[in-house]
């Protein structure tokens, strides 16, 4: 059988080495380029794995990645697609399926995947963040607590994950719980104005007016131009009669949502005007 293997080999021209040797020599190169940061070098040399090898798994997979780290997300798809067709119980390659599609836009096909992932390997904060934050923008929240939760266990000092558990349970009418991962957060990442203000808000459905104050104003220090925050604050400083704060605030908001939101902005000038203030 050997000497037939050489006779066939000299007779069409192919090479001794077994061609799965050289896809395996051309991955490898892959990989070595990949981690030199050149990237153009690695795919071509995993494409010439795959040309090699049609049903190379590894290098479908690790040409998905190279690709979407370019943020060439179509092509990313595609070969993380077959790297998926042909070794369906990968989790790496689940996820990695999942987190394009979500950049692609395709939230459906990103959560499926992510839960595939989730599914054969739960002990990823990444994984089980990402699928949360999807679920918590699909405002699926009973749905996202348990993955945001899972994440928030692998990884606690993940502010972004902390953040979004807390939105989660507000959304859910749990106050006590958001105020809680809120306030984790900002011990991690305190200059983050997003979570200011949600913390904000959580203190103002409590009726911690003091509190929700100075969260507003927080954010308001770190980004000007968030304007929900104007526009609460300002409503909270007409509760406490600080009508001036109030006006000053208001006409902030209208500076910067006129255009965007009209009939709100319309809204806004009246109750200016109700607390004699002249409105922008």
């Amino acid at each position: 059988m050997q000497k037939l293997a050489l006779i066939l080999a000299i007779t069409v021209g192919l090479p001794l080495v077994a061609r799965a040797d050289e896809a395996d020599v051309h991955y490898r190169s892959g990989l070595t380029f990949k981690k030199a940061g050149k990237t153009d070098e690695a795919i071509q040399e995993f494409l010439e794995a795959i040309k090699l090898r049609k049903d190379y798994a590894a290098a479908e997979f690790s040409l998905g990645v190279v690709y979407k780290s370019r943020n060439e997300l179509k092509e990313a798809a595609t070969h993380l697609e077959r790297a998926v067709q042909l070794q369906p119980k990968t989790a790496d390659a689940h996820a990695s399926l999942g987190m394009t599609y979500y950049k692609l836009g395709r939230t459906d096909d990103a959560e499926r995947e992510l839960a595939k992932a989730c599914e054969i390997n739960g002990n990823e904060a990444t994984w089980q963040y990402s699928l949360g934050k999807i679920y918590r923008e699909k405002k699926e929240f009973a749905k996202a607590i348990p993955h945001l939760e899972q994440a928030v266990l692998l990884d606690p000092k993940d502010a972004g994950a902390l953040s979004n558990l807390g939105v989660a349970y507000r959304q859910t009418g749990k106050m006590a719980e958001a105020e809680k991962y809120f306030n984790k957060a900002l011990e991690i990442a305190p200059d983050v104005a997003d979570t200011h203000f949600n913390l904000a808000t959580v203190y103002r459905r409590q009726q911690k007016t003091t509190e929700a104050i100075t969260e507003y104003k927080k954010a308001l220090a770190i980004d000007p131009k968030l304007a929900a925050a104007h526009y609460d604050l300002g409503i909270l400083m007409a509760q406490n009669k600080q009508n001036d704060e109030a006006i000053e605030h208001w006409n902030a908001y209208l500076d910067l949502k006129t255009q965007q939101d009209p009939k709100e902005a319309e809204i806004v000038r009246q109750h200016i005007k109700d607390l004699g203030g002249k409105p922008h």
